[in-house]
């Protein structure tokens, strides 16, 4: 009940004792949640090797409070698996700390961070934050007329790769691939022209700050590959909102219970860095890992 239906324990105290006539106290299910760590020790591990062997894999971290500190929460998953690992620090030194991204060798679906770069795998970046970036500019700047084009470019293009893969096409056909990347790069280079960087004023150093645009018409020039993967690899999705729905449930954990009172209950509610009990489609496999006796579909099945 607090991990799935994520109920804080004075309620779940309540639910118990009128439903069942059980009289606990609030601090019975925290005291006695460690002691079903043990059995899923294996699920641990077979859910981390699964995760690393993904073929594709999402990446994505949201905010959460600990003991009135700002802590963060990375996540991995895929759309049978999903892993969180709650870290004081983020980004680069939170990753590292991960684990699994070290090992990952798949395609790996982010939002254009950083420190996802630094991994020695493939990468995929999220075209529904480029669309938000590029709806921001078209609303700021009329004046920006490749905005609303490149808009739809990425609207065609994943229109044209559902088709494809709703025929099970492995990859996209090269005439339709390269017509889309044409009119992608024609796109940027006029997008180039009309925004060239900012020069650098007399007596300042370092770098100087450019636009919204520039930056984003930068990104999308240097990192075509990866804005585009998903058309050249059916397997790749538009966009990120895998891993954006994973942390919903965290999220939302916290705002039914405003926070945790310490770090070993941050990771407690996750159960280990590695298994995230609040994610009903993990919380489902681990039980058929720990519990292969019972019935239901074989669990080694939904880790493929």
């Amino acid at each position: 009940m607090t991990q799935y239906q994520l109920l804080p324990y004075q309620r779940t105290a309540e639910v118990l004792n009128e439903l069942a006539g059980l009289a606990i106290s609030p601090g019975y299910p925290p005291a006695h949640r460690t002691g079903g760590r043990r059995p899923l020790e294996a699920p641990v591990t077979a859910i981390r090797d699964a995760l690393v062997a993904a073929p594709v894999a999402h990446a994505d971290e949201a905010s959460r409070r600990v003991n009135g500190t700002l802590y963060w929460l990375p996540v991995l998953s895929t759309n049978r698996l999903t892993a969180y690992f709650p870290h004081p620090k983020r980004e680069a030194e939170a990753l590292d700390a991960f684990g699994p991204l070290s090992q990952f060798v798949g395609v790996l679906v982010y939002d254009h961070g950083s420190a996802c770069q630094r991994y020695q795998c493939l990468h995929a970046f999220c075209n529904t934050h480029h669309r938000r970036e590029l709806i921001a500019i078209a609303e700021r700047s009329p004046s920006q007329p490749w905005a609303p084009d490149m808009i739809t470019l990425l609207c065609q293009a994943n229109a044209v790769a559902g088709e494809d893969q709703a025929q099970d096409l492995e990859t996209l056909p090269a005439s339709n691939g390269e017509h889309l990347r044409t009119r992608y790069d024609t796109i940027l280079s006029k997008a180039k022209a009309g925004n060239p960087p900012r020069p650098c004023r007399p007596g300042t150093r370092g770098r100087i700050k450019q636009s919204p645009a520039y930056n984003l018409i930068w990104r999308l020039r240097e990192c075509r590959n990866e804005v585009l993967r998903f058309l050249t690899d059916p397997r790749v999705p538009f966009d990120n909102n895998q891993a954006e729905r994973d942390l919903r449930m965290p999220k939302l954990k916290q705002k039914a219970s405003g926070c945790f009172r310490s770090d070993p209950g941050a990771r407690g509610r996750c159960h280990h860095p590695l298994l995230p009990l609040n994610s009903p489609q993990t919380i489902r496999r681990s039980f058929q890992l720990a519990r292969p006796d019972l019935p239901g579909p074989s669990p080694m099945l939904q880790l493929e």
